[in-house]
């Protein structure tokens, strides 16, 4: 299924003010979505370089009886019992009781993960890498400090989670691509619909799943992630500076 015309169907829906669920975990009594199993076979060269004592397995040999202790109808047949096989000491593992379902729970180390705040203030988008589930107070104070800064307004900021992955459904596409595909529709998104003429970007990574060329047209401010400009507080000055250009 193609990514860009999910995209082009939800904003197309999004026009007609339809708004499209997804499902974030198996809902209850829905068949879980389960990977095809991956069934490993031998060559015609691999079979033909197994031993023939190997490639086939040895019958089950009847457990030795010794004749002298088969006593039929004597009183020393009771002294002399039978050898039983012995029963096995490691107990079978149990199986899950549903593979499909722990299937889908494991992470696939295949699937990029991250979260993201996206803050509208003074004007501009903020994008925030998180590592929490919500945007802490201090970076946000300091988000706000700096859009003050810019448009000399008081304001709340609008604050808006984007999460990757959308949801647990591996029959859709979760790969890479499809979070850059993503994230950029959504970072275009909240430009448009709040009016940004900039997006800052806090750090390194909330920048490292956006597609450039999708983006031309939009001013792009690189500034250090509020936990640096927290840590050092000297770093603000850097981070005016590239903020002062906004201004003008």
């Amino acid at each position: 299924m193609s990514t860009l015309r999910e995209l082009h169907k939800l904003a197309c829906l999004d026009s007609l003010g339809l708004q499209l669920l997804v499902a974030r975990k198996p809902l209850p009594g829905a068949a879980p979505s389960a990977p095809r199993a991956v069934v490993a076979r031998r060559t015609a060269v691999e079979r033909a370089a197994v031993p023939a004592e190997r490639a086939q397995p040895p019958a089950s040999s009847p457990t030795a009886i010794s004749p002298a202790a088969v006593v039929s109808g004597s009183a020393g047949a009771a002294d002399s019992p039978v050898p039983r096989p012995e029963a096995s000491r490691e107990a079978p593992a149990p199986a899950p009781a549903n593979r499909a379902q722990a299937a889908a729970r494991a992470p696939d180390p295949g699937i990029p993960r991250f979260h993201l705040a996206a803050v509208v203030a003074g004007g501009c988008l903020w994008l925030e890498p998180l590592a929490g589930p919500e945007l802490e107070q201090e970076p946000l104070k300091l988000i706000r400090a700096m859009a003050f800064a810019l448009q000399r307004k008081q304001e709340s900021p609008q604050v808006t989670r984007f999460d990757w992955p959308l949801h647990s459904n591996r029959q859709l596409d979760l790969s890479a691509a499809a979070a850059a595909a993503a994230l950029t529709g959504f970072v275009v998104r909240q430009v448009q619909d709040r009016q940004c003429r900039a997006l800052v970007l806090l750090g390194q990574a909330a920048g490292e799943h956006l597609l450039q060329p999708e983006l031309d047209g939009v001013p792009i401010v690189l500034l250090p992630a509020t936990g640096e400009l927290l840590a050092s507080p000297q770093r603000k000055r850097e981070a005016w500076q590239a903020l002062a250009a906004l201004g003008n």
